[in-house]
């Protein structure tokens, strides 16, 4: 399909009358996502809008999108910035949800200043924190949508992750379901490190020795690394936990895999599901 075609596909999922929203944007979206060869939809985050025919102040986590070209792709046509304020011509998702969505049509005014959309703006760069007895401090990062920290990890630092409860609302970001998941390891950290060690071990060692083969030491004394080896070489840099229970937990190889990271991946109710490496 060519353009013209692709976005009279998309246009089907949005209402035909247009709107006029003056919109505060969050964060960026990540960029765009390819419809077909040469078609991309960019999108961008919104904390908030106000309907211009009504003046009703919408709060909400929602989203704009619209159809570029691959010679669009630097600005993606309106070249939207993070935590600005536009004069918006769009159309209204067919599909009902708490999160809008909405096609742009036209970027009517650029730098609007609105007190209502202003004072959202400004709660959402409040900072926010989220006090632990056991694990500490955890800072909110909005733009990823997660709480993080740092904390003691058998004497070593650990970063902590923990993604946002998701019925939580801008400006009340709280991470009650990942901090729980994270209390149920955390209270019982050595049993934990020595399952995820130990099942890194036994999915990872003998790939460990393939690439050993490659290496000058082995050439030079021929020596193999047992799982036991294994276990006691890797170091725990980071992890990070969902509201239900899923969690990845990175451990440094020791140039085992010649600085690649190991990810040990699993549930807190049905245990560890997998151990690969990345980067």
């Amino acid at each position: 399909m060519g353009f013209k075609e692709e976005k009279k596909r998309l246009e089907q999922n949005y209402e035909k009358e247009l709107m006029d929203i003056l919109v505060l944007l969050g964060d960026l979206g990540g960029g765009a996502v390819s419809v077909v060869k040469g078609i991309w939809e960019p999108s961008v985050n919104i904390l908030a809008y106000i309907d211009l025919s009504t003046q009703e102040l919408v709060k909400c986590k929602g989203r704009i999108s619209w159809l570029a070209e691959e010679k669009d792709r630097k600005g993606w046509i309106y070249h939207l910035k993070n935590e600005k304020i536009y004069h918006l011509r769009v159309r209204k998702s067919k599909q009902s949800s708490q999160n809008p969505a909405f096609l742009l049509e036209e970027v009517v005014k650029r730098n609007v200043k609105h007190p209502d959309l202003q004072e959202v703006l400004e709660e959402y760069r409040k900072p926010l924190e989220m006090e632990d007895e056991l694990c500490g401090t955890f800072s909110l990062e909005r733009s990823f949508g997660w709480f993080t920290g740092t904390v003691d990890w058998l004497g070593e630092e650990c970063s902590v992750s923990l993604e946002c409860d998701e019925d939580a609302g801008e400006g009340t970001e709280t991470a009650g379901g990942a901090l729980s998941a994270l209390h149920r390891i955390y209270g019982n950290l050595r049993e934990w490190d020595e399952k995820f060690r130990r099942f890194a071990a036994e999915e990872l060692t003998e790939l460990a020795n393939d690439w050993l083969s490659d290496s000058e030491d082995f050439e030079e004394n021929g020596m193999t690394i047992t799982k036991e080896a294994f276990a006691e070489r890797i170091g725990i840099s980071e992890m990070t936990i969902s509201p239900d229970g899923d969690y990845e937990v990175y451990y440094n190889d020791d140039d085992m895999f010649w600085g690649h990271v190991i990810i040990v991946s699993g549930n807190v109710e049905t245990g560890i599901e997998d151990a690969e490496i990345a980067g």
